[in-house]
């Protein structure tokens, strides 16, 4: 362990009291620096986890952005579809209706 060069007096609650107490080491000293050192050494660790979860975060919003591109693009596709298939239904109804009318012209 690194030399002790300061000398610092703390006030905290009895909430982080409990806390640094219950933490490992020998006397409040070592435990309040072990948890200190401990949470210095997650720091790094818990940014890297965060940024990859960011990038995780972003690329499921392009994938999504992708979907409701398809989906959007379906839906004009599914429009054109029902829209041609009702104007060729009525084209072919106009003609039965035509090709019925002439037998009793």
């Amino acid at each position: 362990m690194a030399k002790k060069n300061n000398f610092k007096s703390v006030r905290m609650s009895d909430r982080v009291m409990d806390y640094v107490i219950n933490f490992e080491g020998d006397g409040f000293n070592q435990k309040f620096e072990n948890l200190v050192l401990f949470c210095m050494e997650q720091e790094e660790t818990r940014k890297q986890k965060i940024a990859f979860l960011n990038q995780q975060i972003a690329k499921q919003y392009k994938e999504l952005d992708a979907l409701r591109q398809l989906m959007s693009k379906i839906g004009d596709v599914r429009s054109a579809l029902t829209n041609n298939l009702s104007e060729l239904m009525n084209e072919l109804l106009e003609d039965k209706d035509e090709d019925q009318e002439l037998p009793f012209s």
